[in-house]
């Protein structure tokens, strides 16, 4: 099973059934198709024009969740009841401000529902991008790898709380779901 299909179906779960959901970090996904009231962020302009292609009646925005910059205005008027940041967390240098930036975002019972690697995953990672396996960027793109207390300390951080959290593909992975 693909690493990015494990993440979907660690997470998918998590989210409620006919709300709004963000994706942000989207990404080249097909979850347009599978998620009726759908939005997708991205920073990567070429990834956008390819998934409004795909999904022509489906929104998506350009939007650093790391640079700080204010969310697109349809982002903005939410709320929804789910959040996706799906490896998106250890791409970033501060991951209690993405989480910040992301809370404001929820209905009163929504959540964030994020994947990323587990630290014990740094050598695979590193190992994977070295022999071709993976990304040869696998071993430069991380910021950090987080473990269970500092995604807690996060949430904490941004004013959410982990609510659920569990370890997959052979613990190499890890699911947090937080709710304010």
């Amino acid at each position: 099973m693909r690493v990015g299909a494990a993440r979907l179906k660690a997470a998918l779960p998590h989210l409620p059934r006919g709300g709004r959901v963000l994706d942000v970090g989207c990404g080249l996904t097909d979850l347009a198709a599978r998620v009726p009231d759908y939005f997708g962020c991205d920073r990567d302009a070429d990834v956008l024009a390819a998934q409004r292609g795909r999904f022509p009646e489906k929104d998506f925005f350009e939007w650093d969740i790391a640079r700080g910059e204010a969310p697109p205005l349809l982002v903005r008027e939410g709320p929804f009841e789910g959040i996706l940041l799906l490896a998106v967390l250890e791409h970033v240098a501060d991951p209690a401000a993405v989480l910040s930036r992301l809370s404001p975002l929820l209905s009163p019972e929504g959540r964030i529902v994020a994947t990323t690697p587990h630290p014990s995953g740094r050598w695979p990672l590193e190992a994977g991008a070295a022999v071709g396996l993976l990304s040869p960027h696998a071993r430069d793109e991380h910021e950090m790898l987080l473990g269970r207390a500092a995604l807690e300390e996060a949430g904490r951080s941004a004013g959410v709380s982990l609510v659920l959290y569990r370890r997959f593909l052979l613990g190499l992975n890890q699911l947090a779901v937080f709710s304010r």
